[in-house]
């Protein structure tokens, strides 16, 4: 019986290409608009090649999100997020800085992954699941820690650190999506908008803010 491939397996030349073009073309047309022929015809092989290996288009979505999230885009979190979050910073600004910079330039490093997890992770739950618990768990501890220095040194309000991080994140990640995917063609002045991203989340968590 076919299976997924697990993210340590090695791929057949059949099946990287496949994923490759499954890959681009999610990115593309999203997992609904995209129909398998179509991914067979990019990846220059027949459509039985690709029920060989995923039974169901699903579980071609998930063949490709979950080795390329381990493989890829795990290890190229910790590179980027271990030095952010060990590091120390002067105040809580200087914080939200490095941490905006970062995640724009990760999802500028990996634009068809980052577009094809908000296309389809509000409706997967297992796929929302397993990489929240395999790739982005390890850095929530890190996070709430520093949430947590800030708020013993008096700089933000004091409510639950999973909720100030949930805050930032959203708030964040609404700016990038905007910036790279919704209208990357707009007279954009960076410097400004991301300064005024940054007055926004420091102000809406400074602790002289009603609650």
């Amino acid at each position: 019986m076919s299976r997924r491939p697990r993210s340590n397996d090695t791929l057949t030349e059949a099946q990287r290409k496949i994923v490759e073009a499954a890959v681009a073309a999610f990115a593309e047309h999203g997992f609904r608009g995209t129909a398998t022929r179509d991914i067979a015809r990019r990846a220059g092989v027949a459509e039985a090649t690709i029920f060989k290996y995923f039974p169901t288009k699903r579980d071609l979505l998930l063949g490709v999100i979950g080795p390329v999230m381990e493989q890829l885009v795990g290890p190229a979190l910790t590179r980027s997020m271990d030095p952010l979050f060990n590091a120390t910073y002067p105040t809580f600004e200087a914080f939200l800085r490095a941490l905006l910079a970062e995640r724009t330039a990760f999802v500028r490093a990996h634009p068809q992954l980052v577009r094809i997890l908000a296309q389809e992770l509000p409706f997967d739950a297992e796929l929302r699941i397993g990489i929240a618990g395999r790739v982005f768990a390890p850095f929530l501890a890190k996070g709430i820690a520093q949430i947590e220095h800030f708020q013993r040194e008096g700089q933000i309000v004091g409510w639950p650190p999973a909720l100030v991080l949930r805050c930032i994140a959203s708030t964040f990640a609404g700016y990038i999506l905007h910036r790279v995917f919704v209208a990357p063609d707009a007279a954009w002045d960076d410097e400004a908008e991301i300064e005024r991203v940054i007055a926004f989340v420091h102000r809406g968590l400074s602790p002289d803010q009603p609650a």
